[in-house]
């Protein structure tokens, strides 16, 4: 018996050692994917606090690091199927008076900012994004007819500084009250992560900032 162990030595050892490769594979494995869940960004998006467009719209950071809320991009949809789109970071409706802007938290008259886990922002009430992108773009109008309308929020992550985001998109319809419904069309925010997102993120920002050049 003695013999046979001697004869095998050398599979026995080469055995040994690969399923102690194979445990530190499979435990490196569990490590990085344990990392990754944890250094991946999730941002909820919902809507409430009011009914149909007097709903507010909420961002909520559900991910383990703090991010910075960059743009907020708002897709409107008519009844045609035509789509426009305006950048809304900024609270433009408090800046009518610009010393009270400066005397009050200037944070105030903005929603990009960092958002901490765990962290809420309120964006503000549909109706009124709406009105901050009549601003922005003017093709939209306050009582323009909608069929959908998407929040497109693009943050910024804090260990790596690559842009992500989160989209949620609404369909308006007609309560039985005649007061306009907002459904979401999906359970939660789809979330915009990895290079073919990173990438559209970037080119859409860039046409923007290119049209306000």
């Amino acid at each position: 018996m003695l013999q046979t162990l001697l004869d095998y030595a050398p599979l026995i050892a080469a055995g040994m050692s690969g399923l102690t490769a194979l445990i530190w594979i499979v435990y490196l494995n569990v490590f990085l994917s344990s990392y990754r869940r944890q250094h991946r960004p999730s941002i909820l998006i919902t809507s409430g606090a009011g009914r149909g467009m007097s709903a507010h719209c909420f961002v909520t950071n559900l991910g383990l690091e703090p991010v910075y809320l960059l743009d907020i991009v708002l897709d409107l949809t008519g009844p045609d199927g035509r789509v426009v789109r305006a950048v809304i970071p900024e609270r433009n409706e408090r800046w009518q008076d610009r010393h009270q802007v400066e005397a009050d938290d200037a944070r105030g008259a903005t929603n990009v900012g960092p958002l901490r886990s765990g962290e809420e922002k309120d964006l503000g009430r549909f109706s009124t994004m709406i009105e901050r992108a009549c601003t922005e773009n003017p093709d939209i109008r306050p009582d323009m007819p909608l069929q959908c309308v998407e929040i497109t929020v693009v943050t910024i992550t804090a260990s790596h500084a690559e842009l992500c985001g989160a989209s949620r998109r609404y369909r308006v319809e007609d309560g039985p009250d005649g007061i306009a419904q907002l459904r979401p069309t999906t359970i939660k925010a789809r979330q915009l992560q990895g290079l073919l997102a990173r990438r559209r993120l970037t080119r859409e920002l860039s046409q923007q900032l290119g049209r306000d050049g």
